[in-house]
């Protein structure tokens, strides 16, 4: 075929057709994508809607972050009605992931009254977060002046971890608020050790007698949530009493399977903190499967966050001590206003 030919043939036709089409949908696709394409202000103010059912005037203002348990990715005041408006990305999700909520926050008289709404903006790898209901999400109206904790005030939703993300990214809007007004939490424990899988700002202690009795919250650990423990240390730095008050287990399955010295506390008492390294082999680093310890029991994060507790009680007895003798004995909340 000669190029004259091919010029004048029907391939040739076809191809110039087909490159019109190209050509055609290319340009259209351009025009639409630049007529549909949804602004960063344009999400705003769709999230404004939801929350509020219509636009408000807000300011934006600056983000910092005072809980490490969240993040703050943005922060309005909102002009008509004096409320603040914070986006956060709460952690400690299932499998670590996070969700991301927008938290209106009711402000009256220099401090945080309450939690007007959350809504839920996006997570990352939580597969239950189907689960979270508008039932469980209005808990936080709640707002008596404390930490929202999943596992306490709030009704079970088959998504435990997600439901602990959502309230850290709530607990941490309430901290950036109030530090707005001034009232910034000291962490007292921040100098402690072993405090990685301890959630010292809802930890506190007192002493009493030469006993330190620690009220600890510990953070989740991939499957479960986060435990409540009461644990006393005597002047040896033994403990004389653990109880777990909550337990932060994904269901009652895995608790059945957790070891029963430490569901019945004998694994604890009398030990001080070589005895509670014992328990992991010398060691308070998370032992993975658990084959070469005492917890792998089909629970093993479970035993592993009430192991720790045990290990940060007791490793810390002294610094409870000295911590007392510069202040208040009796410290609550785990932290102070400056």
């Amino acid at each position: 075929m000669t190029a004259k030919q091919f010029f004048k043939g029907e391939a040739f036709k076809c191809l110039i057709a087909l490159l019109c089409v190209l050509l055609v949908s290319g340009v259209f696709l351009t025009i639409m994508n630049s007529l549909l394409a949804v602004t960063e202000q344009e999400r705003f103010e769709r999230a404004i809607n939801k929350i509020y059912g219509k636009n408000v005037k807000t300011e934006a203002v600056a983000v910092e972050n005072y809980n490490d348990s969240a993040t703050i990715d943005e922060a309005y005041k909102v002009k008509d009605d004096g409320n603040y408006l914070i986006k956060a990305t709460g952690k400690g999700g299932f499998d670590n992931g996070t969700v991301t909520c927008w938290v209106v926050v009711n402000v009256s008289g220099g401090t945080v009254k309450g939690i007007d709404k959350v809504v839920i903006d996006s997570n990352k790898g939580q597969s239950y977060i189907g689960y979270i209901n508008d039932k469980f999400l209005s808990g936080f109206s709640e707002y008596k002046g404390e930490y929202f904790n999943p596992n306490e005030g709030f009704i079970k939703t088959g998504a435990t971890r997600s439901a602990t993300a959502i309230c850290n990214a709530v607990n941490a809007s309430i901290d950036f608020v109030n530090a707005k007004f001034g009232n910034v939490a000291v962490d007292i424990y921040e100098n402690f050790d072993l405090t990685e899988y301890i959630n010292t700002k809802q930890t506190s202690h007192e002493i009493t007698d030469g006993n330190v009795v620690y009220h600890i919250k510990t953070k989740g650990h991939t499957m479960p949530s986060e435990f409540t423990i009461d644990v006393t240390v005597n002047s040896a730095g033994a403990i004389t009493d653990y109880n777990i008050v909550v337990n932060g287990s994904t269901s009652q399955s895995y608790t059945d399977k957790m070891l029963a010295g430490i569901l019945d506390k004998t694994l604890f008492i009398g030990k001080d903190f070589a005895g509670i390294q014992a328990i992991l082999n010398e060691g308070i680093t998370y032992p993975g499967d658990g084959k070469d310890t005492l917890i792998s029991t089909g629970a093993t994060q479970s035993n592993y966050l009430c192991v720790y507790a045990a290990a940060f009680a007791t490793k810390n007895y002294d610094k409870c001590l000295n911590a007392a003798d510069d202040g208040d004995e009796n410290t609550e909340g785990g932290q102070e206003n400056e």
